[in-house]
């Protein structure tokens, strides 16, 4: 009920602004299931503007298990970015095991941005994998993982990261205009 009612606030705001260029997304971070279901419906992802799939738990799976798991996730036609790919937290939780470079392809053949998540302690996904994912066409967008207004600083981090993995402003959905966010947002689930 929260979040629907926090959508149509978020469509008012938009309409009563939209003379002044200002635009806000709703959207929201989804927990990719261990079968790579999600937990909310499709019926709700539907009206966001973005939404955010992330493994947030059963961390220990086979290699191929948890591949296939992030993949069936991206697939889902609602989920526009795949968040912290790999799950790490460094210092305290390796990443998890995954076949990064079959998540890349899927997300490009999907039009899934993945996220880079800004975080300190995440980093991730590591800025080695953001050549391939360029290579493939893959968005990225540099989150901080901010949990509260001190933490927007953290996205410095990810901006660095990114410059090591050889992206560019157009690579990264942060550094474009609105409309051209707008489309990127809106292509997978024309498509």
């Amino acid at each position: 009920k929260r979040l629907l009612a926090q959508i149509k606030e978020i469509k008012e705001l938009n309409e009563e602004l939209a003379e002044e260029g200002f635009r806000l997304f709703a959207g929201s971070e989804v927990d990719i299931l261990k079968d790579g279901s999600l937990d909310f419906s499709d019926e709700i992802m539907a009206q966001l503007d973005y939404v955010v799939a992330s493994v947030h738990n059963v961390f220990n799976l086979p290699e191929a298990e948890m591949t296939k798991r992030i993949i069936r996730a991206i697939e889902n036609p609602h989920v526009t970015m795949l968040g912290h790919l790999t799950g790490r937290l460094l210092l305290q939780r390796p990443a998890y095991h995954v076949n990064v470079a079959a998540v890349i392809e899927a997300a490009a053949e999907t039009g899934t941005i993945i996220e880079l998540n800004a975080s300190a302690w995440r980093l991730d996904m590591d800025w080695r994998w953001w050549k391939l994912a360029k290579e493939k066409g893959v968005k990225c967008s540099i989150n901080p993982d901010a949990h509260s207004t001190h933490g927007l600083q953290a996205v410095i981090y990810g901006i660095k990261a990114a410059r090591k993995g050889w992206l560019t402003r157009k690579d990264i959905i942060n550094c474009l205009p609105v409309s051209e966010v707008e489309e990127v947002l809106k292509k997978k689930r024309t498509d």
